[in-house]
């Protein structure tokens, strides 16, 4: 038996600080409006903090002036899980964020 939906409000941070999935709209700012279950926020929350790992990974990277971008394996790994984390807030955001995320150029919905 699937939970039921519920409304959450989330913001995505970079650096030290992983991005958050709030119940109520006045708690914190966020960017994105989702409906999720309980089950999917969790592997959202997941996906957020496997993100902020991949990012911290690219400080040391950061420091190495001379690797072109292709043999920059962190970035590649910060790209993906941000991809990962902007398409599943597609998947389960309200039309409005979904809207907001092909204007943003975020996702590619079709791809």
């Amino acid at each position: 038996m699937e939970s039921e939906r519920k409304r959450y409000y989330v913001s995505i941070h970079s650096g030290e600080t992983m991005g958050e999935i709030l119940q109520e709209p006045t708690a914190s700012p966020y960017e994105f409006v989702i409906d999720a279950t309980d089950d999917e926020v969790q592997k959202l929350n997941n996906l957020m903090g496997n993100n902020a790992v991949e990012d911290m990974e690219t400080f040391w990277d950061s420091h190495i002036p001379y690797l072109a971008p292709d043999e920059n394996r962190e970035n590649q790994g910060y790209d993906r899980t941000l991809q990962q984390l902007y398409n599943t807030i597609y998947r389960l955001g309200t039309p409005s964020t979904r809207q907001q995320l092909k204007t943003l150029g975020l996702v590619r919905p079709d791809a």
